[in-house]
């Protein structure tokens, strides 16, 4: 039986496919390019397997930076002893080399890789989605207990916002003593707990970033936030638009204005531990974690920034919250700007971790509302949208949504989406109504990630 490489590969939404057949000749590399200058070679060699079929392979992945000499990232060689190859039935998953990632500090970007072993002709299904989660490395684990007992009828309403800016428009509007908020006050005081994504640093110093937008809210706008927002999550790609001195600024303000947050923190291990907040006697556990590059953001062991969604430490995360906790829930920063539809990595990371132990998730960041899932009877709110910003002008730009969501001790008991429409100066404005009943959402269910 013979036998070919399949590779996939995904930067951002761009994802590429890499068909590899057998011979003996290591310089005839196969190669695809992705995104604005990702290389990825494949050399697939017969050896000892006998003709035509794949006995080991080496693939290169470059950065074609325009040089003479292109730079290469990495370089990785394996065996396919002991992996048997995958048919055209078969669900594709890389078998010989897991998903792999690789990082172009001149791009600011990531690729994630991964290749299987197949029978010649054959295209597995899922092998063109690249959706580079390693789901089934993490089996889903029976939800824990509530943390109390005699908890089970108390419920707690929770408003979710999309991204709150407050530099620009909504930070001259403070300036000059007007609230940004002032279109959804009254709606948001009947949610028990409100939680947002803070979409700036805070801070007065701080060197800017070189990229194309960074936003910088003075500390005056951290009186008004805390009158409508009761914890924030920092896991985004502009906490860090002024370097670590001023998001470590920021850090330092939040906790003197008695503002909690999470997702972010003085190290590493300070960025990955929830916020938990207690209403009613509920432990509810907030987590928050950024896809969205540069990767220069996230925290190190022993300097400040976000947390990144690496999967082997967003499961134990999630794991280690449902310990403490009643309800656990992934804030997350990931999809495509301005994309109405989530893509695939989404799909298989929510996958993760719901079956990690996540009650739900929750996104933002494409700028735009994207579409809602339930999976295994759990919600997912792939994008709400923008919430307090300015600079957008297209309606769709323009238009997010409130999450509004009960929960008790047994998990998520209902929620519902209201739409908000933002004003010019970036001030949201509440539609009359809840729009969209969270248990009407459904959309077709994912097919399992079975290898």
């Amino acid at each position: 039986m013979k036998t070919e490489l399949l590779c996939s590969l995904r930067t951002g939404e761009s994802v590429a496919t890499l068909r590899v057949t057998a011979g003996t000749d290591p310089l005839a590399a196969s190669a695809v390019q992705l995104g604005e200058s990702f290389e990825l070679r494949a050399v697939a060699l017969t050896g000892d397997s006998g003709a035509g079929k794949v006995g080991r392979f080496v693939v290169t992945v470059l950065d074609l930076d325009g040089q003479r000499h292109p730079v290469v990232l990495t370089q990785s060689r394996r065996s396919t002893a002991g992996h048997e190859p995958l048919g055209e039935q078969a669900t594709w998953w890389p078998n010989l080399s897991g998903w792999e990632r690789v990082y172009s500090p001149r791009l600011g970007r990531e690729l994630a890789w991964g290749c299987a072993l197949v029978r010649e002709g054959a295209a597995p299904d899922g092998w063109d989605r690249a959706d580079a989660t390693g789901d089934g490395a993490y089996p889903a684990e029976p939800r824990a207990g509530p943390i109390k007992t005699g908890l089970a009828t108390a419920t707690v309403r929770l408003a979710w916002m999309g991204d709150i800016m407050l530099a620009d428009g909504p930070g001259r509007d403070v300036a000059r003593g007007r609230d940004p908020f002032r279109g959804v006050a009254t709606a948001l005081r009947d949610a028990d707990l409100r939680i947002a994504n803070l979409e700036c640093v805070v801070a007065t110093g701080g060197r800017r970033e070189d990229k194309p937008w960074t936003f910088r809210a003075h500390p005056r706008v951290l009186d008004v936030l805390r009158r409508h927002v009761d914890v924030v999550s920092l896991a985004n790609n502009h906490s860090g638009d002024f370097g670590p001195q001023a998001f470590d600024q920021m850090l330092g303000r939040l906790e003197r204005a008695g503002l909690p947050y999470f997702g972010g923190g003085p190290n590493l291990r300070a960025a990955h531990q929830p916020a938990i907040v207690v209403r009613q006697g509920l432990r509810i556990a907030l987590l928050g974690y950024d896809e969205m590059f540069p990767r220069r953001f996230e925290a190190g062991p022993d300097s400040p920034g976000i947390a990144w969604a690496d999967e082997e430490q967003v499961v134990a995360d999630i794991r280690a919250a449902r310990l403490q906790a009643d309800i656990v829930i992934p804030y997350m920063h990931w999809g495509q700007e301005h994309s109405e539809a989530s893509h695939a990595r989404q799909h298989a990371l929510a996958r993760l971790m719901i079956r990690a132990g996540a009650d739900a998730v929750v996104g933002a960041h494409p700028h735009i509302r994207q579409d809602v899932e339930l999976i295994d009877g759990k919600p997912v709110i792939y994008s709400l949208g923008n919430f307090v910003f300015d600079g957008f002008s297209d309606t769709d730009n323009n238009t997010g949504s409130v999450l509004w969501m009960t929960v008790s001790a047994e998990g998520v008991v209902d929620w519902q989406l209201q739409a908000v429409h933002i004003d010019r100066s970036g001030s949201p404005h509440m539609a009359p109504r809840p729009e969209t009943h969270g248990l009407e959402a459904q959309v077709a269910p994912l097919p399992p990630m079975s290898r």
